[in-house]
């Protein structure tokens, strides 16, 4: 079968066996083949199949570290151009034959190609992590499941990739799920365009004296406009967001479409390639996979992707695409055609899905906690033999078996129960207790009966985590301040100032105190927030995540370039507060920021003091609170896993504080502007065993290695009363 068929010869009485036939190719199962669409009667493509192993070879080579291959994510774009290509040669195959899209067969055939295999992976994840990972990341691994499962796991990751205040997250197991969920958005829409274009052009220039192949010419026409609409919004997309806004634009579905779009234009001219000069064909190939091999070793993580570079590996997927599908000899398939590209790219789909969860929790089952290349080496050998026998077991059965793929309803059944399943599996994991639920409970820290501070002295040495721990682990990173959840911690790539909405402490008060900086300064919130409302003090909330005090220039990480908004955003807080002329002003912000300077340090220290100066000038007395320590640990995760001995996630103080000999300059050069100087090292650390408890009374302190929870910051109104005394007459510092 070609491409596009060619016109139909009229019907004779030596038509039946043809017809026969016919019905007969139409109902046959979709093999491991059949997605190999081509120019070939065959639908085998040996240039694709090799093109699949090199894309998951490229994939798995970044995921590991392997040497030189830090760009080996773009293998997930070879993938979009490939699914790009085949899946619209399958619909303009139907439309050219019949004349329009079946929807159900089309997602029969969906289901029974991608859903088994893709069940067997998501429940086995599942098991695994409650086997070997910590609890306490069991319910966001299942919310993950669920969401692969409905594939829309890509738009879960964006949201969890913009949520500053979740610093201890590490991958999930089933994050590279993301790549699925955007193909699969694709194509909930793409055939039924395809099915309205043929439907209206068949309204348009169809009827009984159209001329020869005048409908397919005009099919063709209207679909090539309604792809170049798509890649070019979506392309220029990529280009101005990726940078901008990376999260998103990296999991999105708006800055993939174009490379999707890409392999169905290929597929779209492919009758027209068939006529390419063999020589030209060879050459093209070579250099297509010349590209992809390019992009791998050019690309890296600094890259603002997919943004214009995704533009290497797109172009080179379907040049060799396209060159494929004229005959010719001596082209790249000379190596993609080698048998053991050829078989790994018939496995590719369970490669994929299985290499992933085998890097994040192998190193786990096999005991090692610093996996070296040597080890994730050996987890890919088993990632390759889990993939050879699901394709043997489960995806080959499945997707050869006639009651399946002749009867769409079959099949369509079958994805649902696959779905019900994993959504019942994550809703199962979800549902595990934490290892604390037999402990003892310890007695709650009201602030009546006992203070922290009383209970720091012997915290380091808590056993059994308490039963009745506030905040439970499996809710510790939501305990967050309420500003956060009103929007008053702006986000990463916002400049605005949130003046109107931020506003708290006694609103009828006749002064005011602003809370100034980044989630380090969000954190005093709950303890600042009772002290105004019991002082007569309203109370400005201006935080922005991971955007410092200090004025100067900073690299975010995430966002993975200099954090421009965040110097932008503080001088329109200056603005405002020159405006407000608040009496007293409480800043604060995390040590641990890459400050873009050619001596980091003393820029940060000038930066402080630039900026505290600054506040002065509107009118406020300035009350530095420094950083707290940052453990070695993420507490919640440490407890879950030691839930009878909390002191092994005790953290040491001195290891603890971050850059000390600095944060000692900082706080002497603060002083020196005659503004005060508050150290909560004494709130949180025995400072005389030298060490930082996790666990007070029934109190959790630390929701994640930096973040000291909510809970406990509410706790800490008596130390922060004495060191800021709201009560007290404001100095006027004008």
């Amino acid at each position: 079968m070609r491409l596009t068929n060619a016109p139909e010869p009229a019907k004779t009485s030596s038509d039946a066996a043809a017809r026969i036939h016919r019905r007969r190719a139409e109902r046959r199962p979709e093999s491991a083949a059949s997605d190999h669409a081509s120019a070939r009667p065959s639908h085998w493509r040996p240039d694709i199949e090799g093109l699949r192993a090199v894309a998951v070879g490229a994939v798995i080579a970044a995921h590991i570290h392997f040497f030189y291959s830090e760009g080996g994510f773009v293998g997930v774009d070879v993938f979009f151009v490939i699914s790009g290509f085949l899946i619209t040669s399958l619909l303009l195959r139907e439309i050219d034959r019949t004349g329009r899209v079946s929807i159900a067969g089309f997602y029969a055939r969906r289901a029974v190609r991608l859903l088994p295999a893709a069940a067997l992976v998501l429940t086995a994840t599942l098991a695994a992590s409650w086997l070997w990972l910590p609890r306490t990341r069991l319910p966001d691994i299942a919310t993950d499941a669920a969401a692969a499962a409905l594939n829309v796991v890509n738009i879960r990751l964006a949201r969890e990739g913009t949520d500053y205040l979740n610093d201890d997250a590490v991958p999930s197991p089933l994050q590279h799920f993301w790549s699925l969920a955007v193909e699969e958005q694709f194509y909930i829409v793409w055939p039924l365009l395809l099915l309205a274009i043929a439907f209206a052009a068949r309204r348009v220039w169809g009827g009984r004296f159209a001329p020869r192949g005048h409908l397919h010419r005009r099919r063709i026409m209207l679909t090539a406009a309604v792809l170049a609409v798509v890649a070019i919004g979506s392309f220029s997309l990529s280009v101005t967001q990726s940078a901008a806004d990376p999260v998103w634009s990296y999991f999105g579905i708006h800055t993939r479409a174009w490379e999707l779009a890409a392999g169905a234009g290929v597929a779209l001219v492919a009758a027209r390639l068939r006529r390419l000069p063999a020589a030209l064909a060879a050459l093209a190939s070579w250099a297509g996979l010349a590209l992809v091999v390019a992009s791998v070793l050019l690309i890296d993580e600094s890259t603002a992707f997919p943004g214009s570079a995704a533009a290497l590996p797109v172009a080179g997927t379907a040049l060799v695409i396209a060159a494929g599908c004229a005959p010719h000899r001596f082209g790249a398939t000379t190596v993609l055609g080698l048998e053991p590209l050829q078989y790994i790219g018939k496995i590719s789909y369970g490669l994929y899905l299985w290499h992933w969860p085998l890097i994040i929790i192998g190193p786990t089952i096999i005991g090692v906690e610093a996996p070296r290349l040597r080890h994730y080496l050996l987890l890919m050998v088993a990632a390759f033999l889990l993939s050879v026998a699901t394709f043997h077991l489960v995806e080959q059965p499945i997707r050869t078996r006639r009651p399946l793929v002749q009867v769409p309803s079959r099949a369509l059944a079958m994805g649902g129960g696959l779905v019900s399943i994993a959504l019942a599996a994550s809703i199962l994991a979800s549902l595990q207790p934490m290892p604390t639920t037999g402990n003892e409970e310890a007695a709650e820290i009201t602030g009546n009966d006992a203070t922290v501070w009383e209970l720091l002295g012997n915290a380091s040495d808590v056993d059994n985590v308490p039963a009745n721990l506030t905040p439970a682990l499996d809710d510790a990173r939501l305990d967050q301040p309420a500003l956060q959840s009103d929007g008053c911690l702006v986000a990463r790539d916002s400049t605005e100032v949130m003046e109107d909405g931020c506003w708290y402490g006694d609103p009828e008060g006749d002064r005011t105190v602003v809370l100034f900086g980044d989630s380090h300064a969000a954190q005093w919130f709950p303890a600042l927030n009772q002290l105004a409302q019991a002082s007569g003090y309203r109370l400005l909330a201006m935080t922005k995540a991971n955007c410092s005090v200090p004025d100067v220039d900073a690299y975010d990480e995430k966002l993975k370039r200099e954090y421009t908004e965040c110097p932008e955003w503080k001088d329109r807080v200056f603005d405002l507060l020159d405006e407000v002329e608040p009496d007293i002003v409480v800043a604060s912000a995390f040590d641990a920021k890459n400050v873009l300077a050619d001596d980091p340090a003393q820029a940060w220290v000038d930066g402080w003091t630039a900026s505290v100066e600054r506040l002065q000038e509107t009118g406020a007395a300035v009350y530095y609170i420094a950083d707290n320590p940052r453990l070695g640990v993420d507490p919640p995760t440490c407890l879950a896993d030691n839930p009878e001995d909390a002191s092994v996630c005790v953290g040491d103080l001195d290891a603890s504080v971050i850059e000390p000999e600095r944060r000692e300059q900082t706080m002497a050069a603060v002083a020196d502007t005659g503004a005060t100087v508050v150290d909560p090292i004494p709130w949180v650390c025995d400072v005389d065993s030298g060490t930082c408890p996790v666990v007070i009374g029934n109190l959790l302190l630390y929701r994640d290695s930096n973040h000291l929870s909510a809970r406990f910051v509410a706790e800490l109104a008596p130390q922060i009363a004495t060191a800021i005394p709201l009560e007290a007459e404001p100095v006027d510092a004008r």
